[in-house]
């Protein structure tokens, strides 16, 4: 039976609460990547921890992982590492003090960058040193993310370096999703990410209703609930058991039930979610 850590970004919304509620009526646990405030653009609308904390704070009560995914997700690339380190933090404060509120302890520190924005836009790793896993890492994060393959300056390097060391000296780390095995992730820069990258994205933000009018101009491939169970179904990797698998879902003020019915349909085939 294939396992796999359930991740959800951009929390919270006004269905976190119904989200953690089916998660955990359903049994499946999940790292849940937080927005530090309200925010709003043509990719997410999120409460934020600031502004809605009650959600975030009950998650926590109910035994789900709370995450950082920077304060207002903007893109790393279109800020200076100084604009970083301070998203960062903000979250991290309020994180922390969900957790205290909560009394429950805090045993993992764990970030994911909105879009993976690492530093370097759209270029996730480096994948000029991918090697034989190149066609797997640009299918990973260019149809599953449907991020832009610009290659990046020399200066966006560097920071994107500065940003794994940062992180590295506060304690961050993604070793906790133990077992992922695929050679296209434990042989490469992938594994040794101190932030939380992805095996699978389930792509459920194709399917959000203000996203209509880009699906065509953008040429996103999926456009009904069917096209995404099926990329679940057909996926090359994502059903073999002999690794561990790290999905990307979001929590979407106006996705919720497209974001169920996928996490629903893969457990319905066999997929068992472990906890970190």
């Amino acid at each position: 039976m294939p396992k796999a850590y359930l991740t959800i970004d951009d929390s919270p919304t006004k269905h976190t609460e119904e989200l953690t509620d089916w998660l955990l009526k359903n049994d499946i646990p999940a790292v849940l990547f937080c927005i530090g405030s309200a925010y709003k653009d043509l990719h997410v609308e999120c409460e934020g921890i600031e502004q809605n904390p009650e959600p975030i704070l009950n998650a926590i009560k109910k035994g789900f992982v709370v995450a950082n995914h920077t304060y207002t997700h903007r893109r790393s690339s279109e800020m200076s590492f100084e604009e970083v380190v301070d998203e960062i933090e903000k979250t991290e404060a309020l994180i922390e003090e969900l957790y205290k509120q909560a009394g429950i302890p805090r045993l993992h520190k764990l970030i994911r960058f909105p879009h993976l924005d690492r530093g370097a836009g759209g270029w996730i790793v480096d994948f000029n040193q991918s090697g034989p896993h190149e066609a797997v890492h640009k299918s990973l994060f260019f149809d599953g993310l449907n991020v832009k393959p610009t290659p990046p300056t020399p200066e966006q390097i560097e920071k994107k370096a500065k940003i794994q060391d940062y992180l590295k000296r506060e304690g961050y780390t993604a070793e906790v999703f133990e077992g992922v095995t695929h050679p296209w992730y434990a042989e490469t820069e992938m594994a040794e990410a101190r932030d939380s990258l992805m095996t699978f994205s389930t792509s459920d933000w194709m399917l959000n209703p203000d996203f209509t009018n880009y699906s065509e101009e953008w040429g996103w491939s999926h456009k009904t609930l069917a096209a995404l169970k099926n990329k679940i179904d057909t996926d090359a990797h994502l059903w073999r058991d002999d690794s561990a698998h790290v999905i990307l879902a979001h929590d979407h003020n106006r996705m919720f039930e497209t974001t169920r019915d996928l996490i629903a349909h893969m457990q319905s085939k066999g997929m068992e979610f472990i906890k970190i």
